[in-house]
């Protein structure tokens, strides 16, 4: 099982980071036109836009999520907590999916302007990210976090973070 996470994790890389060098890629390309040439791509905006959205979604799979550690760092609630993280993470997360199930259904007959694609492909990435996200928590949230001998938690085993 783990040489299957570390090729699914190392391509979830791959996929963000070339999202990160095309949206800048393609910012540094509009700023040098616009300012530059005193010209302008008409469809970079739009497909930065889109771009950003899949970086962003597919990104906050592998994110350190922010907690408070004054009681989730105590032994004792440790595992409950760990497990009602899990749950209020899988609701969220399946309304996020749900949502962008339903509005990718709405507007699949929208088009972009200059780019000529549907619409839908915003909220495409909020069902991709979204799923990528909830089977990432929930795998996270099954291995744990180890405790160390001093008290202090041990990272090592974090989500996305040992790959």
């Amino acid at each position: 099982m783990n040489r299957i996470e570390t090729i699914v994790v190392r391509l979830w890389r791959i996929a963000v980071g070339g999202l990160l060098l095309a949206v800048t890629a393609l910012t540094v390309t509009q700023v040098v036109a616009r300012y530059g040439f005193n010209s302008s791509l008409t469809w970079s905006e739009e497909l930065n836009r889109l771009l950003y959205v899949w970086m962003i979604l597919l990104a906050a799979a592998g994110a350190d999520h922010m907690r408070i550690g004054l009681i989730a760092d105590k032994p004792r609630y440790r595992l409950p907590l760990r497990w009602f993280g899990a749950i209020a993470a899988a609701a969220a997360l399946a309304l996020l999916i749900w949502g962008g199930w339903r509005l990718q259904a709405m507007f699949a007959f929208d088009r972009y302007t200059t780019l000529d694609l549907s619409k839908s492909w915003y909220f495409a990435a909020a069902i991709a990210g979204g799923s990528l996200w909830l089977v990432a928590s929930l795998f996270a949230a099954a291995r744990g976090k180890t405790g160390t001998e001093d008290g202090s938690e041990d990272h090592a085993e974090d989500r996305w973070d040992n790959h």
